[in-house]
C-alpha cells in the first residue's frame, strides 16, 4: 500500500515537473537572447556555466571568456532586432537542450541560424552548458 501510494506520488510530480521545466527554459531562453543582442554582460555571466562551451557558426569552439572577449566584435548588438522562432525544449530531468532558428535584421548584419542551446540544473538553477550555431545558407 504504502510503495503504490509513493509511486503513485512519485508519477504525479513527474508529470507536472516537464511542463514547469519548459516554462522556466523558455523564460530563460529570451533572457539569453535578449542578453546577447543588449551585449549585457552581467547577465551573460549569470546565465553561462563556468564550464560552457560555444561552437560558433565558423567552427569556433569558445569557452566562457573566449565568449565574452568576442562580444566586442560580435555584430549582434548592431543589429536591429534580434529574434528567435521555431523553439523546441526536451527536458531531460535535469538537463533541458533548445533547438530553433535566430534571425537578425539590420543594414550589415542580417543573418539566420539554426542553434541547440544545453542548460543544465545546478544547485537550484539553469545554465547553459553547451552552445551550437549554424548559419542558414541564403
Amino acid at each position: 500500500m504504502i510503495t503504490t501510494l509513493l509511486f503513485s506520488t512519485l508519477l504525479g510530480a513527474a508529470s507536472v515537473e516537464p511542463p514547469q521545466a519548459e516554462a522556466t527554459i523558455l523564460r530563460l531562453e529570451d533572457d539569453w537572447r535578449l542578453a546577447q543582442h543588449r551585449n549585457d554582460t552581467t547577465a551573460l555571466l549569470s546565465l553561462l556555466a563556468a564550464d560552457v562551451t560555444f561552437i560558433g557558426t565558423s567552427g569556433s569552439l569558445r569557452d566562457r571568456a573566449d565568449y565574452l572577449a568576442s562580444r566586442a566584435t560580435s555584430a549582434m548588438p548592431r543589429a536591429t532586432t534580434y529574434e528567435y522562432s521555431e523553439l523546441r525544449v526536451r527536458v531531460l530531468g535535469s538537463v533541458a537542450i533548445v533547438t530553433g532558428r535566430a534571425a537578425t535584421t539590420g543594414e550589415g548584419v542580417a543573418f539566420q541560424a539554426r542553434f541547440t542551446d544545453v542548460w543544465a540544473q545546478r544547485e537550484g538553477r539553469w545554465q547553459l552548458v553547451a552552445i551550437q550555431r549554424t548559419d542558414i545558407a541564403k
